[in-house]
């Protein structure tokens, strides 16, 4: 039986006023395998990865379900154990690259020194695992860019780099939080591209956060798809574009435009579908509050 890597069971993630952002969410992840969570904006899609991560917002709390990363329970955990293992363990690439690096230091010391602080490596070995990362993600001149402050360099370097920094550790999972979402469509095929390549290598699981459902079809093998923090669908990638389940799944494909047919027209996801939606989630909502009462 293959060990997974990440196991969410029966996840719910509250406000102080208990209003509900996931609803009773569970997924699994397995070694070498990427999963995507698509929805639209506010779906929940980055609270996911938070939560794995140990990063929700201030006074956001888990108020049921469990997370196992690589077998071991994260909740069972002292928050010092906890904030370690998961930064052992794991890894993220985040949506914005220009705000993710500090524009106060050089490139260098900023995928050096997490190598060293972390994973208790040595300044020599981290710098070489840092340049040979550098170039393999294509950076020119890597020595050149180790040595350059962020604001020198492109959307596309900065985001290779900050793919770098995430792999150069060979984690067991890696959280890309919509990371192609802030370039041109020429460097989101190649980050994607760099993304895929790496994580075939290293068979690192990713859990791949996305708006996007042509990204979804370009990298993925599974996907769940969420609606105002619930999972709608969850299945392979290829039975999801070949015959989804749910309308709302069909509806998200739908409203894709296609580059093999231009001239299809534009459907948005229809109005009365999305009403529905959340009058069944406000429903179980009022429901989940009698209850907690």
């Amino acid at each position: 039986m293959t060990r997974t890597v990440l196991d969410i069971m029966n996840l719910t993630v509250n406000l102080p006023n208990r209003t509900r952002i996931l609803r009773d969410v569970s997924l699994s992840l397995e070694p070498g395998e990427v999963r995507a969570l698509v929805g639209e904006s506010g779906a929940g899609k980055s609270m996911i990865g938070k939560a794995v991560l140990g990063i929700l917002p201030p006074k956001v709390r888990i108020s049921e379900g469990e997370i196992l990363l690589d077998n071991e329970h994260l909740g069972a955990m002292t928050p010092v154990t906890r904030r370690n293992t998961v930064a052992r363990m794991s890894a993220l690439i985040p949506q914005d690259p220009l705000t993710a690096l500090n524009p106060l230091r050089k490139i260098g010391p900023q995928i050096v020194d997490p190598l060293r602080r972390i994973h208790g490596w040595s300044a020599d070995k981290a710098r070489a695992r840092a340049l040979e990362l550098l170039d393999r993600v294509h950076i020119r001149a890597p020595e050149r860019v180790m040595a350059s402050y962020p604001h020198e360099l492109s959307g596309g370097m900065r985001q290779r780099i900050l793919i770098a920094a995430a792999f150069a550790p060979s984690p067991r999972l890696i959280v890309a939080d919509e990371p192609t979402t802030a370039l041109d469509v020429t460097v989101q095929k190649e980050i994607l591209k760099l993304i895929r390549e790496l994580q075939r290598e290293t068979g690192t699981a990713v859990l791949f956060v996305t708006h996007d459902m042509g990204v979804v079809a370009k990298i993925s093998q599974k996907v769940t798809v969420l609606f105002a923090g619930k999972v709608m669908e969850d299945a392979p990638t290829e039975q999801v574009f070949s015959g989804a389940a749910h309308p709302y799944t069909r509806a998200l494909i739908n409203a894709t435009p296609s580059s093999a047919d231009p001239s299809r027209s534009f459907t948005p996801v229809p109005a009365q579908l999305v009403a529905d939606l959340h009058r069944e989630i406000a429903q179980d909502d009022h429901l989940y509050m009698t209850v907690t009462s």
